[in-house]
């Protein structure tokens, strides 16, 4: 997941997030901040609460990047270092702006013989066959 968010010290920054796992659903979780000027900070979040302890759910992907984006503003750690990040910590409440990549995605898998399978070019772009 890929964002930008503005801020009046830096400017437009970059915010790229690194799930693990199938769906993105696995820990730990890092979270890379480019500034315009080319400064790299990585803030890592690892869920350390045992989930039969506490009740407390455990913050989606936006909210693991907005207190990373807390925490940045806050104060920025020196250029490459690795910080970590608690859910406790207050979390940006900014506007966040997703970025899609370039690349297209990958094509259907389906089997041929179904029914939902594409048959004809003209058909993916809405044209009755």
């Amino acid at each position: 997941m890929n964002f930008t968010f503005s801020s009046l010290e830096h400017g437009t920054c970059v915010v790229k997030l690194w799930a693990t796992g199938r769906y993105g659903f696995s820990l730990p979780k890092k979270v890379d901040i480019t500034t315009p000027a080319g400064a790299t900070c990585t803030f890592l979040y690892i869920n350390k609460v045992e989930k039969r302890v506490s009740m407390k759910a455990e913050p989606g992907n936006r909210m693991i990047v907005r207190i990373a984006i807390g925490a940045f503003l806050a104060g920025v750690p020196p250029d490459g270092s690795t910080v970590e990040i608690d859910p406790d910590m207050p979390p940006y409440v900014g506007k966040l702006t997703p970025v899609r990549l370039d690349a297209p995605r990958a094509p259907m898998r389906v089997r041929p013989g179904k029914s939902h399978a594409r048959t004809r070019l003209d058909a993916e772009c809405g044209t009755p066959p």
